[in-house]
């Protein structure tokens, strides 16, 4: 009986060893196609937005790119209104200074580079275009903060807040109080009011005061002048400019009221180009880090002597 079961066993043993053999050669091929195509496989089943992350960084550079174009250039250009506005710029022994050249110099010396100003356009919506144009890395001229300029353009965080203001001629807005309370008399203004061409203020005007017409000047001491002169009833800006005209011309309070309006605010920030996401964080950052919130009030007291030699 034994015998007959090993005689089985040898006949078996030659037909397994041939099975083992054969499936040990499958394994093999198996593992050296799989070395060859998993990698693929692999490759093939990762997002190409992580490709492309991953292959970017095998290039990329020690700086983002916004802030890097302007390392490479060695300038950091600033575009300005052509005209004078002090406190913000205004020239001064051949030379631009005030609020936004101050902090145009501060934030070109925290990028280690030189500064170039650009007083070149002759409104604030040019100022904002060429920005959007990429002539320009940043705006630092006044420029208020609206939703319009905000299509095109970033803006950073305000570093200067105001109330909107109204330059009235004395004897007009008499004429029309008649013995109503004033926040009445300016929520039914009529008449016409005088802004400032291609400012935020031919907006806010049609806005704010939809019964008046409005007129738009190039110049602001002309605007003035025709206030004084009752070609228009008011002049509207901002409450900094409004009581500008009162301190650097004593006597004209005479001729005018000025009136802020105290559900308003206008924000006063750099501009910069959309793309310009770094740039803008640095920008914030420097406001922030040296608590740059200036207000009417405060400018007024800070650069009064701006005041004097403007006057």
């Amino acid at each position: 009986m034994l015998g007959q079961l090993w005689s089985r066993c040898l006949k078996v043993v030659p037909k397994l060893g041939t099975v083992v053999v054969k499936l040990g050669v499958c394994l093999c091929i198996y593992l050296c196609l799989g070395s060859l195509f998993l990698p693929i496989a692999i490759a093939d089943s990762i997002p190409e937005s992580i490709q492309s992350a991953a292959s970017a960084n095998l290039s990329r550079s020690s700086n983002p790119p916004d802030i890097q174009r302007i390392l490479d250039r060695g300038t950091l250009k600033v575009v300005l209104l052509n005209q004078e506005n002090s406190p913000f710029f205004m020239m001064h022994g051949g030379a631009l200074e005030g609020l936004d050249i101050t902090l145009a110099k501060a934030i070109a010396t925290q990028l280690g580079v030189k500064l170039e100003l650009m007083p070149t356009a002759t409104t604030f919506d040019e100022a904002v275009d060429t920005v959007y144009k990429l002539d320009a890395d940043l705006a630092l001229s006044k420029v208020s903060r609206t939703l319009k300029r905000a299509r095109l353009v970033r803006f950073s965080q305000p570093y200067l807040r105001m109330r909107q203001g109204l330059l009235v001629n004395r004897v007009q807005i008499t004429q029309q109080t008649n013995g109503r309370d004033m926040t009445e008399v300016i929520r039914d203004l009529t008449g016409t009011i005088g802004v400032i061409q291609g400012s935020s203020y031919v907006g806010f005007a049609k806005q704010k005061f939809p019964k008046t017409k409005v007129i738009e000047f190039t110049d602001w001491a002309d605007l003035v002048n025709a206030v004084m002169q009752g070609k228009v009833l008011a002049a509207y800006r901002d409450e900094l400019e409004v009581k500008k005209v009162i301190r650097t011309q004593p006597g004209s309070a005479l001729q005018f009221q000025t009136i802020a309006l105290t559900d308003t605010e206008d924000a006063i920030a750099a501009v910069l180009p959309w793309d310009s996401e770094h740039l803008l964080a640095f920008v914030n950052q420097y406001l922030d880090s040296n608590k740059i919130n200036y207000t009417a009030d405060t400018v007024l007291e800070d650069y009064a002597d701006y005041f004097k030699k403007s006057g």
